[in-house]
């Protein structure tokens, strides 16, 4: 007779594999009719609590390092899905020590990533913005045989435990449709990419790459796409708009991370609404504000706080169940507008 697992309890009763576990291990508090729910699914679907006994190490402690960039509320609701996940898992013996450093500053990354190591944790969560100083962190990872987990951003010929993200190119080819959408042929592209620390993230050019592709895909010519680079407080439209303004040309706009507000703010009372479509991604605040005000017609969305969380679930997984870790969880390309903002966060 086939057993029940936790995972599948946890999903019959709508709470956590963490939840299911101080319940069966009677460890830590939770409310009377879970316990009631958890025990009555278990009993009913013949849980046996051998398998899970011999993989769980009582009374260890699993210390988790996780280095995340400081200052981006992208990055905060990363760091609070992690917290928030670790709570879950806290009376198995998870625990946290967060590594922030300054995206501004490439030795912040390096010094907070090397005090991370030296603190010899058993897993590591790491934003490898930066792909050299990244790879050469993940190296010594490696040789000092600490798994880790990759979020947000990925790297090529590094094998982390896992990857929990977006897909970047096929989230750069979405952006492209949604920018043509409507339109009979093809639409000049202009791509904006603001030159600061996410500039150097291989993240970017893969959507940026992705979004050429679309206009391959579709054969339109690849003279439509106008890729233009700015000082990351450089304020206003990019030089050359006020010709293609004077000729009523449509002006389309794609950028490549959370900065899409900068674009609006420039466009806004300049540009005609009719001619003028703006892409970009995050649901930070400035971004909100313009998606509310009709001048950003698209967000995608990359749920940062679910992949913290998930990126926490894969250790759980992997240290305390000794089970498979899928190596890449792929985030969903969810699209955001003004009239699907309030279910978004």
């Amino acid at each position: 007779m086939a057993r029940i697992t936790i995972k599948e309890i946890a999903k019959k009763a709508g709470v956590s594999a963490g939840t299911v576990d101080r319940v069966l291990h009677n460890r830590g508090e939770v409310a009377e009719a879970t316990r009631e729910l958890v025990l009555k699914i278990a009993k009913e679907g013949n849980y046996s609590t051998n398998v899970f006994a011999r993989n769980l190490k009582l009374n260890k402690i699993y210390n988790l390092a996780v280095i995340l960039p400081k200052d981006n509320e992208y990055w905060k609701n990363q760091s609070e899905g992690i917290q928030e996940a670790a709570e879950e898992y806290a009376s198995l013996g998870m625990q946290l020590s967060f590594y922030t450093f300054d995206r501004q500053d490439k030795d912040s990354f390096l010094t907070q990533s090397h005090i991370a190591l030296n603190s010899a944790p058993d897993g590591v969560i790491l934003a490898p913005l930066l792909q050299g100083e990244a790879t050469m962190i993940c190296e010594s990872l490696h040789r000092a045989d600490i798994p880790f987990i990759f979020v947000d951003s990925n790297l090529d010929n590094i094998k982390p435990l896992a990857f929990i993200g977006q897909d970047s190119r096929q989230s750069g080819f979405l952006a492209a449709k949604l920018l043509n959408l409507g339109y009979a042929k093809g639409q000049k592209a202009i791509v904006v990419k603001y030159t600061d620390f996410d500039s150097l993230n291989k993240t970017l050019d893969e959507r940026i790459e992705g979004f050429k592709k679309y206009y391959q895909q579709e054969n339109f010519g690849a003279e439509l796409i106008h890729e233009i680079t700015l000082e990351k407080d450089f304020v206003g439209l990019p030089p050359g708009i006020e010709s293609l303004l004077g000729n009523q040309e449509p002006i389309h706009f794609f950028v490549p991370n959370s900065r899409v507000h900068q674009i609006a703010k420039s466009a806004e009372n300049v540009i005609p609404r009719h001619l003028s479509r703006i892409i970009g991604y995050d649901l930070v605040r400035e971004n909100i504000v313009y998606l509310n005000k009709g001048l950003i017609d698209f967000i995608i969305y990359q749920n940062p706080k679910v992949q913290g969380n998930l990126a926490v679930q894969a250790f759980y997984k992997h240290l305390i169940l000794k089970t498979e870790v899928p190596p890449t969880h792929y985030m969903q390309l969810d699209i955001i507008t003004r009239e699907n903002l309030m279910y978004g966060k």
